[in-house]
């Protein structure tokens, strides 16, 4: 199992049952449109330590008292971005549906430091967050075939990426010659798998200039994941875990292993009840040395099913949210 599904189990051995998330934000607005910002990983540590006094975030500990730091996973081949969110329970509310006031002090952090109270407006989800975030990964042509173009990085440094955009690309292909017959197919197969399929596709995507230059060619996973908490170290030895990041030219063994440093945190943090979005980038290996990653990612989530459901809540009014709230 992932840490996801770990994670899962602990809260259904425990009767809680997820029904949302919150989530504290300054650009409340842009998240109830489906837009979510993501912070490179040295940007979101640094951030976020003080506050949570968590000297371990960002490391995994090994058994024989090993550890291996983020960095040296990433080794310059691979960057990553997460956006953290709270998971709300149906015990966080009382018998008439309403939260209760341990849970909105624990949101609000009035129990710590005044300089540490949260002030921010939020925005709440239902439980479909999760499903939208895989439909993200699944329905987005550029996260899936590393040869297609990628956003350009903006002036600011953040790269926008419009996800969940198969049916797009699905009519960009179809506009382009109607009559395309077993090449559109395969040019649609191209959509969904690593490598284009059948031997004109590549001629129709670079006639159309959907295809990243060699050097600029990377490889894109995102994953929604509860944080996994457990005291016990990952028993397996450093030499052979950086080996196999060393030799890989997989992306999913850079996201196994970050999930590890950024996914899973000691046992007293366990009252966060925090759920991650991750999104990793990975050099191909044709990518040039010098190829800059952007220091944020942009998601724009479009096509929104009939599930979707934001909201956004007042800081004042967090206290007054109720189950109902959580419904479509």
């Amino acid at each position: 199992m992932n840490l996801h599904e770990k994670q899962d189990e602990v809260y259904k051995h425990e009767n809680k049952k997820a029904i949302g998330f919150i989530k504290f934000n300054q650009k409340c607005d842009d998240l109830v449109k489906g837009h979510f910002f993501l912070k490179s990983i040295e940007n979101f540590r640094d951030n976020g330590r003080d506050k949570i006094k968590d000297d371990s975030e960002g490391i995994i500990k090994l058994t024989n008292n090993e550890m291996i730091k983020y960095g040296e996973i990433l080794n310059g081949k691979s960057q990553t971005y997460i956006s953290s969110f709270t998971v709300l329970f149906s015990d966080d509310f009382d018998d008439k549906g309403k939260i209760k006031e341990t849970t909105v002090d624990k949101l609000l952090n009035k129990k710590g430091k005044k300089e540490d109270l949260e002030k921010r407006n939020a925005v709440i989800f239902n439980i479909s967050l999760n499903d939208s975030f895989e439909a993200m990964g699944r329905n987005t042509p550029e996260f899936v075939n590393y040869e297609i173009k990628k956003p350009k990085i903006g002036m600011d440094r953040i790269q926008r990426f419009k996800t969940n955009n198969f049916l797009c690309w699905r009519k960009k292909i179809n506009s382009t010659d109607p009559d395309l017959d077993e090449d559109y197919v395969n040019a649609i197969k191209s959509l969904t798998t690593k490598n284009l399929q059948g031997m004109n596709t590549k001629e129709i995507f670079k006639n159309q200039n959907w295809l990243e230059k060699i050097e600029n060619q990377i490889s894109i996973g995102l994953k929604g994941t509860y944080v996994y908490y457990d005291d016990k170290p990952l028993n397996m030895k450093k030499d052979v875990i950086l080996s196999e990041i060393n030799e890989t030219k997989d992306i999913e063994v850079y996201e196994k292993y970050l999930a590890e440093c950024f996914a899973r945190k000691a046992n007293k943090y366990g009252d966060q009840h925090e759920y991650r979005l991750i999104f990793s980038e990975f050099k191909e290996t044709a990518t040039k040395e010098n190829f800059v990653f952007p220091k944020g990612i942009e998601l724009e989530y479009l096509l929104k099913s009939k599930e979707w459901y934001a909201k956004e809540v007042k800081n004042n009014e967090v206290e007054n949210l109720c189950l109902e709230d959580f419904k479509k």
